[in-house]
């Protein structure tokens, strides 16, 4: 990612509409945010850029968002990265898991606007 002083969001999913929109609006919300399309792209973006949020599917091809997460904990940057999980599954075995998980946040997509994501973004980011 550039440096900037804007905070740096990386979009890791493999809706290609979705993704562009989060980025988009993430962008028009003064953050610098990229995409990846799956979570094998994802963690090589973290792992080089180490963005301020990362904002993770669990539903993906080729490495999905929890051994996206599992491999992302295994790197001493990637132990204390901030992340959202974002996804269609709802369920408690999957929010807890995320909690276990170290990550900071579970959105259920079907339930959150793009300024309700937009909002938690900024809101991890002032709380941590």
């Amino acid at each position: 990612m550039e440096k900037t002083d804007k905070k740096n969001v990386l979009v890791v999913d493999d809706d290609d509409n979705l993704r562009t929109v989060l980025i988009d609006k993430l962008n028009m919300s003064g953050f610098y945010a990229i995409g990846a399309s799956n979570g094998e792209e994802g963690l090589e973006k973290a792992l080089k850029t180490h963005p301020d949020v990362i904002l993770l599917d669990i539903i993906m091809p080729i490495l999905n968002g929890w051994e996206m997460l599992k491999k992302l904990r295994e790197d001493e940057w990637g132990k204390g990265a901030k992340v959202i999980m974002l996804t269609v599954i709802e369920n408690t075995e999957a929010i807890a898991r995320a909690v276990e998980d170290n990550s900071l946040a579970y959105l259920i997509k079907t339930n959150e606007s793009m300024d309700d994501v937009v909002e938690k973004v900024k809101t991890m980011l002032r709380n941590n």
